[in-house]
């Protein structure tokens, strides 16, 4: 008789216990499970009018609620209404609480990302409501996560290519190591980060498009600033700013060289709830997240490159060489050997080695996409035994004094800092000292490199040609 009546109990509760998540009150609200998931929902049959938005009219309200983590990470819920109509988000840290208008928003077109304001953080393991006021009856889609953006600071930057990049700078804190005035901006809410090759030497362009917040009552794009940096992540050197609204923000760099690795930091303005695409013109990805233990060795008489790629793909590496850390040309070609998930490593020999030697790599792979490494640096100690003095320079002549520690016969080129050969021949060294002239005639007034390769020997020297 007592199971008989567990039972009984159990059928009459059921239906107290469906209809009490139902979203219909703040008491009633539908729990969210942060764990990326899209949940489809009916909006409720309560209806009600707006708190915040510029809307008139009862609708349906439907209450939801989620618990933040014992860190107080970023909430951050992708939010959408079925009829694409305006709709309402309102926090509420409890049932008999107050808006959080701070942390409320308006979508006008039904759709949006939410997360907390910055200025108002959540509290760890605390349970939230969520009002959402939808134009019609109709779905509601929620998916939700706790997350910390991976570029919020300059070590994580994302690398941008000419195709684009979806994202979106909710849930960034103000950036660190930049300050507002190197953004163009008065302060910083959120900032992401990015990097990037400057492809040619010239003009880079960033470009915002797709831009669409969610920012408290104000309907879309209350701005961005952007700030362009070189150097490093722990001392990053200012070049310019720049700021715009809209649906489109554009951005340009200064004037510079080819291969010059710029960091870009994009904060948005009154708000963090935006998603945009970030591409650029006249830029180079920056090959980076897989490629590890990239490294340069002396071997005797050469130079040994090697690196380590993780999840490899169909793509064929260049390996390039610069003798002045800016001008870089080709010495060699690797494929890839893809191989699952495992790590594969590759080395490289430069035969050649200057004395001072500059390398990095471009990776291409089977889309025709480049990407570049960053510029390692290698002394070539074997070399102090050669040395090339330039006694004089003038506007037509170059005398120049070669000590070299053993006989030896080179061949010569004199190249321009875009890598054109303009003058070549061959010449011979004796243990001791050599003197030389070089016929200049038919170059313009600027900087070269002298430029000379043995069968087993590479060296180079920059001199300046005057008028």
């Amino acid at each position: 008789m007592k199971y008989a009546r567990l039972i009984l109990a159990a059928y009459i509760l059921w239906p107290l216990y469906f209809f009490a998540q139902d979203g219909s009150s703040c008491k009633a609200a539908i729990p969210l499970t942060l764990n990326g998931v899209i949940g489809n929902y009916p909006s409720s049959t309560s209806s009600s009018g707006y708190l915040l938005c510029t809307g008139s009219g009862n609708s349906p309200i439907t209450w939801f609620s989620f618990t933040s983590n014992a860190t107080a990470q970023c909430s951050l819920l992708t939010i959408s209404a079925s009829d694409n109509q305006p709709c309402e988000i309102g926090l509420f840290s409890s049932c008999s609480g107050s808006i959080i208008s701070a942390s409320s928003m308006c979508f006008y077109d039904g759709n949006g990302l939410w997360a907390p304001a910055a200025s108002s953080p959540l509290s760890p393991n605390t349970t939230y409501y969520l009002r959402v006021k939808t134009s019609s009856a109709c779905t509601i889609s929620i998916s939700g996560q706790y997350y910390t953006p991976p570029n919020d600071d300059c070590n994580g930057a994302f690398s941008i290519s000419t195709d684009g990049l979806n994202d979106n700078n909710s849930c960034h804190s103000a950036g660190p190591g930049v300050t507002p005035s190197q953004l163009c901006a008065f302060s910083l809410e959120n900032t992401a980060f990015y990097q990037f090759y400057v492809a040619s030497t010239g003009y880079s362009v960033i470009n915002l498009n797709n831009i669409s917040c969610d920012n408290g009552a104000n309907n879309n794009n209350n701005g961005f600033q952007i700030g362009f940096f070189t150097g490093s992540c722990s001392s990053l050197s200012w070049l310019s700013c720049a700021s715009g609204s809209g649906s489109f923000v554009q951005a340009t760099t200064p004037l510079l060289n080819a291969g010059t690795k710029v960091y870009v930091a994009v904060d948005g303005n009154a708000g963090s709830n935006c998603a945009y695409t970030i591409s650029g013109i006249n830029i180079v990805s920056v090959l980076s997240e897989q490629i590890k233990n990239f490294s340069a060795w002396q071997n005797a008489n050469t130079n040994i490159i090697k690196w380590t790629k993780l999840n490899e793909s169909d793509c064929y590496y260049e390996v390039e060489k610069s003798v002045n850390g800016n001008e870089f040309f080709t010495i060699g070609e690797v494929l890839s050997r893809p191989n699952g998930n495992s790590e594969v490593t590759y080395n490289f020999t430069d035969h050649s080695p200057a004395g001072t030697s500059f390398y990095r790599l471009r990776q291409t792979d089977a889309q025709g996409k480049v990407a570049l490494s960053n510029v390692i640096k290698l002394e070539q100690k074997n070399s102090n035994d050669f040395q090339i003095l330039f006694s004089t320079i003038g506007a037509s002549l170059a005398k120049l004094n070669i000590v070299s520690g053993r006989n030896d016969k080179y061949d010569y080129l004199v190249m321009n800092l875009q890598g054109s050969q303009l003058m070549r021949g061959s010449l011979s060294c004796s243990k001791g000292n050599n003197f030389f002239e070089l016929n200049l005639s038919s170059l313009i007034a600027g900087e070269y490199f002298l430029v000379l390769k043995s069968q087993t020997k590479f060296y180079n020297k920059a001199f300046i040609k005057g008028n």
